[in-house]
């Protein structure tokens, strides 16, 4: 017997042919677990159905809708039925009016209809592609011929044949891989209806001593989130943060006491049913003081005792000893673990040493895993990542890396601490930018030159020149490059990952000038950079540029980047993430756009760990709907929003001009960051001030010093006329 598949999760009422003859061809194929004879195959009227075909319906608007058939039953009253899963055109999906107009896009959206209600088939061609820069061309010349037939088919009015690449997920802003080994095996199976989620607010009581919520499993002595808005009546809610973060907390940390609920695992109300819990205190609870000299990681254990309905849980996490704890060298937060080490006594504001009968958490007995967000939804890992293992992973166990637009090498540098890859080349065009690099990156071998012309060597240097597009200039420059430089180009088959920010200011909303010629080509180097994606055929490929990337030309630039990769096969993945959230110390807005190759495993988004002012920052779909990588976390999140005051507050005070390039700290670290991304460093680097012109010197003595200020409060006060002549000939000159 198999699986009986949930419910469908769409429904339409469905316009019914009038009562012809419907019946099946051959033999009952088996039963589900409800006795529901299985069928591989049917006629409805002259149409022949086949498991693992496509047909169309007309929904009750006159909208045509077009199924997969995944199988086939008959219900005990007779209704012969069909379980089918909704294909999408290319155009219904994010990608709009840049999709191929043969592309056709499996759903996790189901639909159960009869037979009768059936009134066409269609020609659906589920592809799978050999993978590979070696079938580059093989797969090029296929794709012409199809395009070639597909018009000739469109000449003689013939139906369109649709080909089926990829499963559209736009809940989880990506196309994924067809699961062809799962679909049309007509076994009463659907892999979207068994893999499909339940109510994430669902409650329900196990035990006395164990709930679920959301999908995570609690028990009594657990710790867990509560989220601040619970404490917000009873508490103040201004702190030491700056700016646009003022007011804001992050998740409190309890520790899980009781359930005050009946067992049983009927549904219960989230709002009205309570957990008791002991409240932890963090630093910025005490005072400005305290928040800045203390770790991020630091709560203090307190007698507080609460009851706390169990709609405001947000997840679990780990209180340990300090010694129990792992240690990274990064100012990077990716666990849920905290350490205690003090008492704290609310009503005197008294911290005192942890009483020796207080238990904490210890590694032999660990939670069962820490919390993940995945786009508002919680999910409980049984595999925890010691980010203190980062750095140890050997280089040959990381990806071979090519980073293109590289700069100064802090996309590789990330990449790198992360211990996910080893950034073998990089190609940069400006030469300062590309020496940097080469001193952040000594093992890379650095071009410095136009992409194009790195590209059009490389493809000199493998025999390919004919497939090469390129400009009279680029084919010279690539002809006078150094031999040492030729025989250290990369070649397909060496190149594992392709990453990179292409140039900006195109698509930048600061950019005043984004319509001047060299703006414009400048975004133009997104189809250089999708060339190499093109050519290397790398099992990894990372796209980042700014917000208004996603947006710019109506969304166009974006829309036929994603169509591109698809259209080579990749499985892609995009989004918008804010970097404040990931503990940057300020508002950067960055859109993404991974791809990975079939049989890879396409990257998901780390989940946002740091409090931030900053909306749902969003991705417009079809049908009004949209796409938000991770939600905000300005309600809430594991820690609190990094200060610039924690970034830089223990740097030497410079003036107007200075350039000495070498400063002595002057002093210890202060901050939990500070601590983190000085080490052992003792000298300070390229700590310079630009000088500037009086007048604008006048201004940033005059922004006022608030949380938050910049030249927007600047007072509206006339500027001594002579200096502002001054400076207008100082910068004349």
């Amino acid at each position: 017997k198999v699986a009986k598949t949930p419910p469908s999760t769409r429904s339409r009422k469905l316009v019914s042919q009038t009562s012809k003859e419907m019946r099946w061809k051959g033999e009952s194929a088996g039963k589900t677990t409800s006795g529901e004879a299985l069928y591989k195959c049917a006629y409805a009227r002259e149409l022949r159905i086949d498991v693992g075909g496509a047909v169309t319906l007309e929904d009750d608007s006159g909208e045509i809708v077009i199924c997969f058939v995944e199988y086939m039953f008959q219900k005990s009253d007779g209704a012969k039925m069909v379980h089918g899963r909704i294909l999408q055109k290319g155009s219904e999906t994010v990608l709009g009016n840049a999709a191929n107009e043969r592309d056709i896009f499996l759903t996790n959206d189901c639909l159960e209809f009869e037979l009768k209600d059936i009134k066409e088939l269609v020609s659906v061609n589920l592809q799978s592609m050999p993978w590979g820069h070696k079938y580059r061309k093989e797969n090029s010349e296929a794709e012409k011929i199809g395009w070639a037939k597909a018009e000739e088919r469109k000449k003689k009015g013939l139906p369109m044949e649709y080909l089926c690449r990829s499963l559209y997920w736009p809940e989880k802003g990506a196309f994924f891989s067809l699961p062809c080994d799962k679909l049309g095996l007509g076994n009463g199976v659907c892999g979207s209806c068994e893999h499909r989620e339940p109510d994430c607010d669902e409650l329900r009581i196990l035990t006395k001593t164990s709930f679920i919520y959301r999908k995570v499993t609690y028990s009594v002595h657990d710790f867990l989130y509560i989220r601040p808005e619970f404490f917000s009546q009873e508490e103040d809610r201004g702190t030491y943060k700056a700016g646009r973060n003022i007011g804001l907390k992050p998740y409190a940390v309890c520790h899980l006491l009781d359930l005050c609920g009946p067992a049983g695992s009927k549904k219960v109300d989230p709002a009205s049913t309570k957990v008791s819990v002991r409240r932890f205190y963090r630093p910025d609870d005490i005072s400005t003081a305290k928040a800045y000299t203390s770790d991020i990681r630091e709560v203090y254990y307190s007698e507080d005792i609460i009851n706390v309905p169990v709609d405001m849980v947000e997840g679990k996490c780990e209180v340990r000893k300090k010694i129990d704890i792992s240690n990274s060298d990064l100012p990077v937060m990716i666990e849920h673990v905290f350490f205690c080490e003090h008492f704290y006594d609310r009503a005197t504001g008294a911290l005192k040493q942890l009483p020796s009968n207080v238990k904490l958490m210890s590694v032999a007995r660990k939670a069962t895993g820490a919390l993940k967000k995945n786009k508002g939804k919680q999910i409980c890992e049984d595999n925890e990542v010691d980010s203190g293992k980062w750095m140890e992973v050997p280089k040959e166990s990381r990806i071979a890396t090519l980073d293109i637009f590289a700069g100064c090498g802090g996309l590789s540098e990330g990449l790198q601490q992360a211990g996910v890859s080893f950034t073998k080349w990089a190609i940069e065009y400006e030469e300062p930018a590309g020496e940097a690099f080469r001193q952040n990156h000594p093992e890379a071998a650095v071009f410095v030159d136009n992409c194009n012309v790195i590209l059009k060597a490389i493809m000199d240097k493998c025999g390919d020149s004919d497939d090469c597009v390129s400009t009279s200039e680029a084919a010279e420059q690539a002809a006078k490059l150094a031999e040492e430089n030729i025989k250290n180009l990369p070649v397909p088959g060496e190149v594992e990952f392709i990453n990179g920010g292409p140039p900006c200011q195109g698509f930048s909303g600061m950019n005043r000038f984004n319509q001047s010629p060299w703006s414009k080509v400048q975004c133009e180097m997104i189809l250089a950079f999708l060339s190499f994606a093109e050519y290397f055929r790398p099992r990894f490929f990372l796209l980042e540029n700014v917000r208004n990337f996603v947006s710019f030309n109506k969304g166009q630039t974006f829309r036929l980047a994603v169509a591109s990769l698809l259209e080579m096969g990749y499985q892609v993945r995009f989004g918008i993430l804010e970097a404040g959230t990931f503990g940057v110390a300020q508002s950067r807005k960055r859109a993404f756009i991974w791809a990975a190759a079939p049989g890879e495993i396409l990257p998901d988004w780390p989940e946002p760990m740091h409090v931030f002012a900053s909306p749902e920052l969003k991705i417009t779909l079809p049908d009004g709907k949209y796409y938000a990588a991770a939600k905000s976390t300005a309600g809430g999140a594991p820690f609190r929003a990094i200060t610039v005051r924690d970034t830089i507050g223990d740097l030497p005070k410079v003036e107007n001009g200075a350039s000495k390039l070498i400063l002595e700290y002057g002093g210890e670290p202060t901050s939990w960051f500070q601590k983190k991304i000085r080490g052992s460093t003792i000298a300070l680097n390229d700590h310079i001030s630009k000088e500037m012109n009086e007048l604008n010197l006048i201004r940033c003595k005059h922004i006022p010093k608030r949380p938050g200020c910049d030249w927007h409060d600047l007072p509206d006060e006339k500027v001594n006329e002579t200096v502002l002549l001054c400076s207008c000939i100082h910068c004349f000159c």
